[in-house]
């Protein structure tokens, strides 16, 4: 999922972009054509027996929605999983231990 999103992103950084083959070093191909045939990205299919190949690539609405979603979810989740339901720190005369981080220092190892 990751090479997905790290290629839409390419995408709408560099928008002057040529063409997407086989020789190409920045986009690997195979995962282009995965985002083409879903509907992701724009570009004229030049593809043949020979290999594969795309001339002006360009990231649609749909790959854009596409990539919010992918980057919002994620904050979603990793904000959600660092809070803690129920907040263990007990004092005394102003000392206190947290149960919370010792017990993920614990689950860690």
């Amino acid at each position: 999922m990751d090479k997905f999103v790290e290629t839409l992103n390419y995408l709408e950084r560099n928008d002057n972009l040529s063409s997407i083959d086989e020789s190409s070093t920045e986009i690997r191909v195979e995962i282009f054509k995965e985002l083409y045939e879903n509907g992701l990205v724009n570009a004229i299919d030049c593809c043949s027996k020979t290999g594969l190949s795309y001339l002006e690539p360009r990231i649609n609405m749909s790959g854009r929605q596409w990539l919010i979603e992918q980057t919002t979810s994620k904050t979603i989740q990793h904000s959600v999983s660092s809070e803690d339901i129920i907040d263990l720190k007990p004092n005394f005369m102003g000392l206190g231990i947290n149960f919370n981080a010792l017990f993920r220092r614990f689950r860690r190892k």
